[in-house]
């Protein structure tokens, strides 16, 4: 056993004295580490890391590596730790400072290899020292992925929370202090393209309204930067072309809608946000509960039967006071047809055929609603009023849960 022993620290020995030769010529390594990286690793060929800053990377991995050789490995290295966070910070992809770092192992294998060669050293010297080099090198490495992925998730926080408190200042309408086109950049936003509020229904707090949005309409060519609230998930969406993209984007969405989706009309001033929120509010709380995605530019009348609530209920119930005394069954159904009537842009053909009765059975149908109601349908400012009057009153139904 005394004699295992024996042998084990002359190998070790044997190993540190070529760590120790190798360090004589320290400088001209780090030169020659240097210059392999530059050369093998494309990043570092364009300079993202400084010559010296390189360099003294170079250095410090030689001394480390070298200097340990024949001893206790390390298990910890402060200084790749911070060496990695040092290459997040200044942009440098992760799987090229790990090439760096596989380059660099290389390079200093090759030195210990040829080192342990001139000097007639046994078979087992080389393995350990060949075993040594690569455990510390496998330390050093998992410390930089370590301190790279904290600095990344660091800056990563960093932008969330400036772009976190830059959304809500510019719904609230406190883009003063921010250049508008400073802020579209921060958001991710194109500058000067028309842009759009979306504002989903959340099914509970903390839960999505338009899980994946963003991702889904970046496959669709489009930009969008989102902000989940206690009772909306509210998006900005870039559409180059509103007129021709919205009804588009109003399908894509109904791919990952939740709930009920309001899109507002397109603006290009960022100051517009607040009101364009409103506005997609708006579009949203007129949505029957199985109309799914409302575009406000679409779907004005609806809209403004939800605008001014009071108004508004007060305007239904004069129009249509003459239901009042007819049978619940009845009125549904003429309510009904007249619904189906204007969806169909008024053709008693269409509505006939949707209801599954007779033409005339429609015709019929519309001449008791303008007898209860006294207003005609052939007269534009009456067929207006009752327009509006079943719209406010098909929402009112739906949100009660009526027929």
């Amino acid at each position: 056993m005394a004699g295992s022993n024996s042998a084990e620290s002359q190998v070790a020995v044997q190993v540190s004295d070529i760590g120790a030769l190798l360090l004589e010529r320290v400088d001209q390594l780090a030169d020659e580490m240097t210059l392999a990286i530059q050369n093998a690793v494309a990043p570092y060929q364009k300079g993202v890391v400084d010559h010296e800053t390189l360099r003294a990377a170079s250095m410090m991995n030689i001394r480390a590596i070298l200097g340990g050789l024949g001893r206790v490995s390390a298990t910890t290295s402060f200084e790749s730790r911070e060496n990695g966070r040092n290459r997040a910070a200044a942009g440098v992809p992760l799987t090229m400072v790990l090439e760096a770092y596989r380059v660099g192992g290389r390079f200093i294998w090759e030195q210990v290899a040829s080192t342990a060669r001139s000097v007639g050293a046994s078979s087992d010297v080389v393995l350990r020292a060949g075993s040594e080099m690569w455990q510390v090198l496998d330390t050093y490495s998992q410390e930089l992925a370590e301190g790279y992925r904290e600095e990344a998730s660091a800056q990563a926080l960093s932008a969330e929370q400036q772009r976190s408190a830059l959304f809500q200042a510019l719904f609230e309408g406190h883009l003063a202090a921010t250049n508008p086109w400073e802020a579209a950049q921060l958001l991710g936003l194109p500058q000067n393209v028309p842009l759009v509020v979306v504002a989903g229904e959340v099914p509970a707090i903390g839960h999505h309204a338009l899980p994946r949005a963003e991702y889904i309409l970046r496959d669709a060519g489009l930009l969008s930067t989102w902000r989940l609230l206690p009772d909306l998930e509210v998006g900005v969406v870039s559409l180059p072309d509103p007129a021709v993209q919205l009804d588009g984007l109003a399908k894509t969405l109904s791919t990952c809608a939740v709930g009920r989706v309001g899109i507002s009309p397109a603006f290009t001033d960022l100051h517009a946000a607040p009101q364009a929120l409103t506005l997609a509010q708006m579009a949203l709380s007129s949505s029957l509960i199985d109309d799914g995605e409302t575009v406000f530019d679409r779907h004005l009348l609806g809209i403004a039967s939800v605008s001014a609530p009071d108004f508004m209920e007060h305007l239904a119930s004069v129009a249509l006071a003459g239901l009042a005394l007819v049978p619940n069954k009845e009125r549904a159904t003429l309510l009904e047809t007249l619904g189906v009537w204007l969806d169909n842009g008024g053709s008693a053909q269409r509505a006939s055929e949707q209801l599954f009765v007779h033409r005339n059975t429609v015709h019929q149908r519309l001449r008791k609603l303008e007898a209860h109601t006294g207003q005609k349908l052939d007269d534009p400012r009456s067929a207006a009023l009752l327009t509006l009057a079943f719209e406010i009153d098909r929402r009112r139904r739906d949100q009660d849960g009526a027929p």
